[in-house]
This record gives structure tokens, sequence and C-alpha cells, in this order.
């Protein structure tokens, strides 16, 4: 678009400079002629036409010259603005295929592991609940009550197993992105860790449902083993964390920012 601009512009200026050139050669035609007559003024015609004509062709090639110029600075400015783009845009894969993986890894690490926060009882829910459990009630149906909450939460730990499925998939493909916009070494971390994550994330599914079929256990009065113990959890999620802050983070970090070439 400035390219035609420029052209256009060019173009017009050409024209007016040569419609002011024949007025003013005309008008200086017409001024011998009235001065010097005929003989005198075909004479000073033959010597100053090539002078006009080679003052003309010089300013046409200046004018030619400025106006390449001009163009060639306008192309230098789209390549900068090109090379630019294509640096952002390197910049902006990275980042997506790097913050797939973390996003997995927040999901795992901010999982909430007690089962209450899965059975998801209703202010109602919730009174009956610790009211039965604790004191018991003749003649209510524990199993007719208990039924609806366990399916719904079964439910909500099923997604955890569902995401951790469907992001496999997802960061397979990211993994793939990172081998060759990143390093060997920076693909062969993240996979590591990736992998981590996806058996960290399994980890706390089947926890999860061995909690809740004891938690259902409790309620029913049926004598069970208490919940896994969450340490073993607490200190994979640790020790992934730790890792992120330090060797991941220290391996990536040329690579986070806009490259320079």
């Amino acid at each position: 678009m400035k390219e035609r601009v420029i052209r256009w512009a060019s173009e017009r200026a050409r024209f007016i400079i040569i419609v002011e050139i024949v007025i003013l050669f005309s008008l200086a035609i017409t001024f011998c002629l009235y001065k010097f007559g005929i003989e005198k003024t075909y004479k000073l015609a033959g010597i100053l036409t090539p002078i006009a004509v080679m003052c003309v062709t010089i300013y046409f090639a200046l004018n030619q010259l400025n106006l390449g110029k001009g163009q060639k600075a306008l192309s230098q400015r789209q390549a900068s603005t090109a090379h630019t783009k294509l640096k952002l845009d390197l910049f902006d894969k990275r980042y997506e295929a790097y913050q797939n993986i973390i996003e997995h890894f927040v999901y795992c690490y901010d999982l909430p592991m007690g089962i209450m926060a899965y059975l998801s009882l209703s202010k109602e829910e919730n009174e009956e609940y610790y009211s039965v459990k604790s004191y018991g009630r003749a003649g209510f149906d524990r199993n007719k009550f208990i039924q609806p909450i366990k399916e719904r939460a079964t439910r909500k730990i099923e997604e955890i197993a569902e995401y951790n499925v469907e992001s496999k998939k997802k960061r397979e493909l990211d993994l793939e992105r990172i081998r060759f916009l990143y390093s060997d070494d920076v693909y062969r971390i993240l996979f590591d860790f990736s992998k981590e994550c996806h058996e960290l994330l399994g980890h706390q599914h089947r926890t999860l449902i061995v909690c809740l079929s004891r938690e259902v256990d409790s309620f029913l009065g049926i004598p069970t083993l208490g919940n896994p113990n969450m340490a073993d959890i607490e200190d994979r999620k640790s020790k992934l964390a730790i890792e992120l802050k330090t060797k991941i983070f220290d391996t990536m970090r040329p690579f986070l920012h806009v490259p320079d070439q």
C-alpha cells in the first residue's frame, strides 16, 4: 500500500513538473518572438533546447534516485518487521508448548486429596451425613442416602482419569514440538518431568477411588481400613516442584525470551 502511494505521488509530481516546463518554455518562446523576431528566436531555441532537455533529464534522474532510496528504506523496514515477527512467533510457540507441560503439573499439584471435596455435600446432606454417621438413626436407609452421593463423587474422580488420558495425548504433541523448538536436553528433561506428572496423577486417581470406597463403607458401618497414607503423594509433589524451579527453569531460561537473531 505504501509503495503504491509513493509511486502515485511520484507520477503526479512528474506530470505537474512537465506541465510547468511546457508552460514556461512556451512563455519564453513567445517573449523571444516578440523581442527578437523569428530568425533570432529560432537560433536561440536551437541553443537552449538541448540545455533544457539536459536539465530536465538530470532532474528526473535525481528524482528517480531519491525514489529508489525511499523504496529501499521501505523494503528494509518491511524486512526488519518480518524478521521481528518471526522471532516473536518462535517465542510464542516455545512458550505455548512449555506452558502446556506446566499446566498439567499445576493440575496435579493443586488437586485436592480430601475425599469430602468430591462428595460435594449440600448443606442439608452435610447435616444428615454427619448426624447419621456419628450418632446413627433407627430405620434410616443409609445405602439409599449414600448411593447418589457416591455416584456423584465417582463421576468427579473419573474426570481426573479422563483428563490424564486426554492431556497425555496433547503433551505427546507438545513434546514433539519441543524437540524442534528447543533442544534435545530440554526435550529429555520435559519428557521425564511430564511422565512423572502423568504417573503421579494416576496414583492420585487410584488413591481417591480407595478413599471414596472406604468413606462409603465407614458411613454404612462396615469395618474398614484407614485412608491411604498421603505422605508419598505429597513427597512426589514436592520433588516435582523443586525440579521445576531449579533444573527445568535453569535449562529453559535461555530459550524463554525473544531470540536476538
